[in-house]
């Protein structure tokens, strides 16, 4: 009897030394002690030289594109995760919207990946926008409930995955949807896991006020959310790019202290930033 209460124990402590790595790969757990900032990496080709700048300047999670899946890939995390950053798969393509399996057949070289390698991604980070589409300003709103549809079967398909999505702040067009009522942004929180508001504003406040309905949203259903900033050369009121770093750097500062909520915040994207004036 004695043996068999040391198996039992032993195979328990097994079991959970086994999910323990699913669990911590999967979920979308954060550390509570450090406020989560990310950034958007677009440009594969970057040196080293960017990746310090990033862990310099306290980035935790960069959300890195990819389509080709090589080693250079687990490299890349490999060093990333040697520097306390979590790294993101990000990808998007608004004609996903239109055949969902296109996405599909980019999981799967996405599943091969991460089956195969000791490193691995932390999450799926999607910038799929449905403004894109050419026929936008003819069907805003069949495409907004495409696009809700696509969120929804994602998630629902690859459900032991972090799902990020991107959003613009302003979608707000009210939608019919699974026997609902409500604004688009609301079903896309409610399906993912977490939702990069695109608050591109050169100011603080600003950005806090077109993601206020958000924010609150986000508070009110436990989901996370990210405000963003704009580095890139955009029209002014848009971006941080005429203003510089040390502007850039003030006003997330005073963000943390505006907005009430929990959040994070993320810069699109580590090229422009880096090149920012001081």
């Amino acid at each position: 009897m004695k043996t068999t209460h040391i198996n039992r124990s032993f195979w328990a402590i097994m079991m959970v030394v086994l999910i323990l790595p699913c669990i911590f790969l999967f979920s979308c757990n954060k550390d509570e002690n450090k406020p989560l900032f990310g950034v958007w990496w677009w440009d594969n080709r970057l040196s080293d030289e960017y990746l310090d700048f990033a862990s310099e300047n306290g980035i935790n999670e960069i959300y890195y594109y990819t389509s080709d899946f090589s080693q250079k890939n687990a490299q890349f995390i490999s060093r990333a995760d040697g520097l306390g950053i979590k790294v993101y798969w990000l990808c998007g393509d608004y004609q996903w919207i239109d055949d969902i399996n296109l996405f599909y057949q980019e999981m799967e070289k996405f599943e091969n990946f991460q089956n195969n390698n000791v490193v691995k991604f932390a999450g799926v980070h999607l910038d799929v926008e449905p403004h894109q589409h050419p026929q936008w300003d003819n069907s805003r709103e069949k495409l907004i409930e495409k696009y809700i549809d696509f969120v929804r079967q994602v998630t629902e398909k690859y459900d032991d995955i972090c799902f990020d999505f991107d959003i613009p702040f302003w979608l707000e067009d009210e939608i019919s949807y699974d026997g609902q009522t409500k604004e688009a942004y609301k079903f896309v929180f409610d399906y993912a896991d977490r939702v990069f508001v695109m608050s591109y504003r050169d100011s603080a406040q600003n950005m806090a006020d077109v993601a206020k309905e958000e924010l609150l949203y986000a508070a009110e259903i436990d989901k996370t959310i990210f405000l963003s900033a704009e580095t890139g050369e955009e029209e002014d009121i848009v971006t941080y790019f005429e203003e510089g770093k040390s502007y850039l750097n003030s006003q997330l500062e005073q963000l943390r202290d505006i907005v009430k909520e929990d959040f994070g915040i993320a810069i699109h994207h580590i090229k422009s930033w880096y090149n920012l004036k001081e």
